[in-house]
């Protein structure tokens, strides 16, 4: 069997030398690889004015209509299918770039994995204020931070994030306790499927109790903390077996698991086939 290459990553620094990129697009085609799957290093906020578009994101289809915001995270493997008079906005942007308050947003609106739908007057000031913070970064020389630049970004961001939080308030107590656990889990999570399996070995890098870091996170997110592990990990075994044709066995080492059989149990549990099934069905 001829091998597939590994899925690519895109960085952004190998685009520009700003901490972000934003492009204003009357058809995604524009992007060069919009329509081959792929992982970005950045955060892609996207802002579609008109039209319609749909991409899938980690085997979902997702059809974005009219005036919407849409959020990929990094490392999450994504293309376009479709687009139909469409016009929009896509801001890349460097992890670094964003609150982590404004992440776990970013995080949730992701689990939801829905586009939000703006009125009109809405959709008017974000097209307005990127549409400024594009005009100011073409201004900019790239060798001197300009603040004016920066403050306009971290409106963009903060429109963005506030769009998806709806009626939730922005200013809601970042430092209580549950939630800022709830984020430090998750972002540890993101760093460390690979390595780390168990929820004690989390609960241990967060200097907090196991049984203490299960009952914050289920009584955040709905699911314990042996949930969330589990799935980033049959996430990425997903991606693996559909994106690359990568045996079982090293997909398994990869992922951190020297037992196999083990790894092909697990993988049955959660997603409810044997990985080679689970390749078979979604490549038809």
């Amino acid at each position: 069997m001829k091998q597939k290459p590994p899925i690519p990553v895109y960085h952004l620094h190998e685009r520009t030398a700003k901490n972000f990129q934003l492009l204003k697009l009357d058809r995604y085609p524009d992007i060069s690889h919009w329509n081959k799957a792929h992982r970005d290093d950045n955060y892609l906020l996207m802002f579609q004015q008109s039209g319609s578009s749909t991409v899938i994101v980690d085997f979902q289809e997702i059809t974005i209509s009219g005036c919407a915001i849409y959020c990929i995270l990094p490392g999450q493997v994504h293309y376009g299918v479709s687009t139909l008079h469409t016009t929009a906005w896509v801001l890349a942007l460097d992890p670094a770039c964003i609150k982590e308050d404004f992440r776990t947003v970013l995080a949730d609106f992701a689990i939801m994995n829905k586009p939000v739908l703006l009125a009109a007057p809405k959709g008017e000031l974000f097209n307005q204020s990127f549409l400024l913070l594009k005009r100011l970064g073409e201004q900019v020389d790239l060798n001197r931070e300009d603040q004016t630049l920066i403050s306009m970004l971290e409106v963009c961001i903060c429109m963005f994030v506030a769009a998806c939080m709806g009626n939730k308030s922005l200013t809601a107590p970042s430092a209580h306790r549950p939630q800022l656990i709830t984020r430090q889990f998750r972002s540890l999570l993101l760093l460390s499927f690979r390595e780390m399996k168990s929820p004690s070995e989390y609960a241990a890098a967060l200097n907090i109790s196991a049984s203490y870091l299960n009952e914050v996170v289920k009584d955040r997110t709905g699911h314990p903390v042996s949930y969330w592990i589990h799935q980033e990990i049959i996430l990425e075994a997903k991606r693996m077996l559909f994106y690359t044709n990568s045996a079982v066995k090293e997909i398994s080492h990869l992922l951190g698991y020297a037992d196999t059989p083990y790894f092909i149990r697990l993988f049955s549990k959660i997603a409810g086939m044997p990985p080679l099934q689970f390749r078979s069905n979604y490549r038809k």
